[in-house]
């Protein structure tokens, strides 16, 4: 029985899972000024985004959390997360690829437009484009997924992802931890300046790589 086999059956509860993720990172939304104020480690394990990574590498200048303890909370989303939707991406390879037979809920999860136009970039670039995605700010899920259903090998995926994944961690939070050394220094305004630019630098980088999917 092949690996892409054994995914198809774990189809249902990777499905489960992919769905408690989503939820968590809406709950988080809502929670996260309180949780920023006295749960930040909860923050990062419910929504490890860019943005709150940032300010996860503000906080550890101010010396209000442990760093070690911000990466932890990190993984299991950044980085597991994106692994899951790889799995789904290999489990329902034929439906996204074919455009037929998705379930409304999987496709809304997974967009079939996007993963194909993902696919494409995929293998015109290669794996380079999964490391370069997770130093952007673009949807690593489904450049996750798109990876899986294009039959990007495990060997290959998982290694650059988790490469791209620790070192995008790392990236915001060395930025965050900068922009904190720049608020005590000169204010709140050159903070704010700093993140409004390297936010802008990351999207624009995660457009032109979306420029290119909708190209090919």
């Amino acid at each position: 029985m092949t690996t892409t086999t054994h995914v198809q059956r774990l189809r249902t509860p990777l499905l489960w899972i992919a769905g408690l993720r989503t939820v968590l990172a809406i709950v988080a939304i809502p929670l996260a000024p309180f949780l920023y104020r006295d749960h930040f480690a909860l923050l990062v394990l419910l929504r490890p985004t860019k943005e709150v990574l940032l300010a996860g590498g503000f906080l550890v200048r101010q010396g209000d959390v442990n760093p070690v303890v911000v990466v932890l909370a990190a993984i299991p989303l950044s980085i597991f997360g994106v692994w899951l939707f790889y799995g789904l991406g290999r489990g329902f390879s034929e439906e996204l690829t074919s455009g037929e037979g998705l379930p409304r809920f999987v496709d809304r999860l997974l967009p079939t437009k996007r993963i194909d136009q993902l696919c494409r970039v995929l293998q015109k670039k290669g794996s380079p484009v999964i490391f370069i995605g997770r130093l952007a700010s673009f949807p690593s899920t489904l450049l996750g997924a798109a990876a899986g259903a294009s039959d990007m090998p495990a060997r290959r995926f998982l290694p650059t992802d988790l490469a791209g994944g620790l070192l995008a961690i790392g990236e915001v939070m060395v930025a965050g931890y900068v922009l904190g050394e720049a608020y005590k220094e000169a204010g709140p305004w050159l903070a704010v300046v700093g993140a409004v630019m390297l936010i802008a630098l990351l999207v624009g980088v995660g457009r032109a790589l979306n420029k290119q999917g909708a190209a090919d």
